[in-house]
C-alpha cells in the first residue's frame, strides 16, 4: 500500500473520500505523509514533507520488527479491501468545489516522485484492524427494558485471526466513533467547516518519527477525538485561555476552584460532555489543531468474545448490553462504543484488535470448573 507506484496516482474518487460524510467505522481521509524519495525536488511552492525516519527496535527482541511489519501488513490488506468494495460507491453530498478542493491536495500528495500515501483507518491505534461486520441481531425483546445484542466480524486473513478465540479466554478491543448526526450538530453550532482538512500529528504512528497524518474536520470529530465523553477540570484549565470574553474567561477558570466543587459536581452529575461544554461559551475561538490537545481520544473498549475459533473459524462474536444509565435531571445518557454496536450491521466496518483476558482455563482438562456470568457475563462462557 505504500509503494512508489501507488504514490503515483490517486484513484479518482479521492477526492469524494476525503469530503464524504459517515461514521460507519474506520476513516480512510488519514493520510500519511511520507518524505519525498531521495533526490526528488518539492513541488514549486510546496514546503517539503518532513522526513521520516525508520522504526528503532529500541532494544526489542530481533522478532520484534518482523512482527510489527506483519501487523502492518495485513492492516494495508485489510484496507486495501475496504478501498476496492466501497470506493467507486462514495457519495459525499457536498458541491463541486468543495470536490474541486480536495482533488488538489489528492494531487499534491501524489505528486509523481515525490511522496508517498498510506491510507489508515487508526493511525494512532498501532494493532488496530480494520473489520468487517458479518453479522448482527437482537436476543431481548423489542419492549424489554435493555438491548442485548449479538455481534459477529470477520478476522480472517487479518494479524488476529489466531488471537481471539474465545475458548482461550480472549478478548476484543473495539474502537467506536461518535454519531456522525451529533457531530454535525457540533460543527454547525461551532461554525466549524467539516471538509476542511487538517493536520494532525498526536495522532500519527508513534513508532514512525516524522510521520504526519491528514484527515478532515469531520473525521477528526467523528472518528478521532471522544467530543461526547465527560470532561475533568483540568480540561476546564486549558479551555479557559480560548474565552475571548473575560466574563467567560472567568466563569471557566472558576468551575476549576475549590469553591467551585459543588457546581462542577453537578455538572459531572448531569454527564456534561466536551461538546456541550464547547458550546456553552460562545465566546471560544479554538484553532483547529488546538482540538486534539483539548479533547482525548476515543479509547478501547474491552468485551470478552463469545465465540470459539473451533466452531466459527475466521470469525469473532460477541454478546453486548448497550449501556445506558439515568444522569441526575432525568435524561437518559447511553455508552459510546454499545451504542456503535447497537446501530453498526452487516456489511460495515469497525476497529478493534485482540486483547488478553483475565479468564484463564485450566490446561488440565479434567478439573472441575465453577462458572457464573450475569447477562452479558454469560458470553466466555458460551466461548
Amino acid at each position: 500500500m505504500s509503494s512508489p507506484a501507488i504514490s503515483q496516482q490517486l484513484p479518482p474518487w479521492w477526492p469524494k473520500a476525503a469530503a464524504i460524510a459517515g461514521g460507519a467505522a474506520a476513516s480512510l481521509l488519514a493520510l500519511r505523509l511520507l518524505a519525498p524519495s531521495e533526490g526528488a525536488a518539492a513541488p514549486a511552492g510546496k514546503a517539503a514533507a518532513p522526513k521520516a525516519a525508520a522504526p528503532v527496535a529500541n532494544g526489542a527482541a530481533p522478532g520484534a520488527d518482523l512482527a510489527a511489519k506483519a501487523v502492518q501488513e495485513c492492516q494495508a490488506e485489510a484496507v486495501r479491501k475496504y478501498v476496492a468494495e466501497v470506493g467507486d460507491k462514495l457519495s459525499a453530498g457536498v458541491g463541486q468545489s468543495t470536490l474541486d478542493s480536495a482533488g488538489e491536495l489528492g494531487k499534491y500528495l501524489a505528486f509523481k516522485d515525490q511522496y508517498r500515501t498510506r491510507f489508515m483507518a487508526r493511525p494512532d491505534v498501532g494493532e488496530g484492524q480494520l473489520l468487517k461486520v458479518t453479522d448482527w441481531y437482537r436476543l431481548t425483546p423489542e419492549d424489554y427494558d435493555r438491548t442485548t445484542f449479538h455481534v459477529e466480524v470477520d478476522v480472517r486473513g487479518t494479524s488476529i485471526e489466531k488471537l481471539v478465540n474465545g475458548a482461550d479466554g480472549k478478548a476484543l478491543s473495539v474502537y467506536a466513533t461518535n454519531d456522525p448526526a451529533a457531530v454535525k450538530k457540533f460543527l454547525d453550532a461551532m461554525g466549524l467547516d467539516p471538509f476542511t482538512v487538517v493536520s494532525a500529528e498526536e495522532i500519527a504512528p508513534q513508532e514512525e518519527e516524522g510521520a504526519v497524518v491528514l484527515t478532515t474536520v469531520e473525521k477528526l470529530f467523528t472518528q478521532y477525538l471522544d467530543l461526547f465523553g465527560k470532561p475533568t477540570r483540568e480540561f476546564l484549565k486549558k479551555l479557559a485561555p480560548f474565552a475571548q470574553d473575560i466574563l467567560e474567561k472567568v466563569k471557566i477558570a472558576e468551575l476549576t476552584l475549590e469553591r467551585k466543587t459543588e457546581e462542577f459536581q453537578d455538572r459531572q452529575a448531569r454527564a456534561m460532555t466536551f461538546a456541550e461544554y464547547l458550546m456553552e461559551f460562545k465566546s471560544l475561538k479554538i484553532p483547529l489543531d488546538k482540538y486534539v490537545e483539548l479533547i482525548p481520544t476515543i479509547k478501547q473498549r474491552v468485551y470478552s468474545i463469545c465465540s470459539s475459533s473451533d466452531y466459527r473459524p475466521g470469525k469473532c462474536q460477541l454478546l453486548v448490553v448497550r449501556e445506558d444509565w439515568e444522569a441526575k435531571g432525568g435524561e437518559t445518557k447511553f455508552g459510546l462504543c454499545s451504542s456503535f454496536l447497537t446501530f453498526v450491521r452487516p456489511g460495515q466496518y469497525c476497529v478493534g484488535h485482540s486483547t488478553h483476558s483475565v479468564m484463564k482455563i485450566p490446561e488440565d482438562t479434567t478439573v472441575h470448573i465453577f462458572m457464573a456470568g450475569l447477562g452479558t457475563g454469560f458470553g466466555p462462557l458460551r466461548a
